[in-house]
């Protein structure tokens, strides 16, 4: 039975701050149209999601629980795809079912909202907030290959592992497509990106089944946090989960401290051990930052490199010194100093922020492509696609 509306969307999460907050906008947007959205995730993004105006619906996880950080080592992240996929799909399907969607978005992470589509042979979309990697072809790979290869081979002891659990889904639900690529980067008939197209090294290779949406974490509105007016300002945030480098928060505080720049720095969870030090009068720290306040104020912006920090201080024209604390974020920075946007440290914090914040020159082109967010086509583009398939 048919306990939905006839234009009920499911989406399945990758439960993580960076994949879920470039999709809220994307959820709006949907059920400004009529649509009704039902949302997966973990109790973290409750409020988040019911704030989109989605319905939130939570993952059964029995003693699997997911650590934002994994997403660092490719081999335990791929293990805990399978292992989740293998336990929670008869829930999925069975709910599923009794919703019958006409469309499921899912994260490219989620395997399992991969699977539930084919079970229910509903049209599905991915929603993809990293740079995706559909080849071994490919620039990404290649890009991926350099940055992730440390961390990749040292937990090949979990081949075992990964082998057993995409049998086990090839036996009981005859899942195809199981090389590793497909089932950490879950391709559908139609793919939806979350930032510019020249923030993927294969932009201008992807087809039709690929829309660049363009920025949709600047789309969400973020009003409470500190903020501070001040000449000179630097912002500093090494974003939500990468973010535990105490010697970076040291060296910054080091390098900076009585210098002729104010810095804001956003340090999360960190805020209380860092509380403590002696901080310089010029750094002032807060646990949380409004992102989008402190950018337009900023005339630096140091990050370790997250896509949707990187695409909203490119579209505030700000320049990004970059602090890669894991291989997506290596990745990130390496399209930021090719776009000219930004440039990766080498430790030297307060020699090249200065060197940057006179040197750089505002790039119109750049901004109004990263301030060029696409929801009413995306929706109606969508729609299309519902159709045909």
């Amino acid at each position: 039975m048919n306990t939905q509306s006839s234009k009920t969307i499911i989406f399945y999460t990758t439960p993580a701050h960076g994949h879920i907050n470039p999709a809220l906008p994307i959820m709006s947007a949907l059920i400004e149209k009529g649509y009704t959205v039902i949302a997966y995730s973990t109790d973290e993004f409750k409020e988040i999601i019911e704030s989109s105006g989605a319905e939130f619906r939570r993952y059964v996880l029995g003693s699997i629980r997911f650590r934002t950080s994994i997403g660092s080592d490719l081999m335990p992240l791929t293990d805990l795809i399978l292992r989740f996929t293998r336990f929670a799909l008869p829930r999925l399907i069975t709910e599923a079912q009794c919703v019958d969607p006409v469309l499921i978005l899912h994260d490219t992470l989620a395997l399992w909202g991969r699977m539930t589509a084919d079970a229910l042979g509903t049209p599905a979309a991915s929603i993809n907030t990293i740079q995706t990697v559909y080849s071994v072809h490919s620039n990404t790979f290649k890009l991926y290959t350099r940055n992730f290869a440390a961390s990749t081979f040292s937990k090949l002891y979990k081949f075992g592992e990964i082998d057993e659990g995409r049998n086990a889904l090839q036996n009981l639900y005859g899942l195809e497509k199981t090389d590793l690529l497909s089932l950490l980067m879950n391709k559908e008939k139609f793919n939806i990106f979350t930032f510019p197209r020249c923030m993927h090294p294969d932009g201008e290779q992807l087809g039709q089944d690929c829309f660049f949406v363009g920025a949709t974490s600047r789309l969400r509105s973020v009003n409470s946090g500190d903020m501070i007016d001040c000449d000179n300002l630097i912002y500093v945030s090494l974003g939500t989960v990468f973010n535990k480098s105490m010697a970076f928060y040291h060296n910054l505080i080091k390098e900076f401290g009585g210098t002729p720049y104010n810095l804001l720095v956003s340090c999360g969870d960190n805020y209380g051990r860092l509380s403590r030090i002696n901080t310089p009068d010029n750094i002032v720290l807060t646990p949380f930052a409004n992102q989008g306040a402190a950018l337009a104020s900023a005339k630096l912006f140091i990050t370790a490199g997250g896509m949707n920090s990187l695409c909203e201080a490119v579209a505030a024209g700000v320049p990004c010194l970059m602090v890669p604390q894991q291989g997506e974020q290596m990745a990130n920075a390496e399209m930021m100093e090719r776009i000219g946007a930004g440039i990766r440290s080498h430790g030297l914090l307060y020699e090249e922020g200065s060197h940057m914040i006179s040197a750089f020159r505002r790039n119109d082109k750049l901004i109004d492509i990263f301030s060029n967010v696409r929801i009413d086509l995306l929706i109606s583009t969508l729609e299309d696609y519902m159709k045909r398939v």
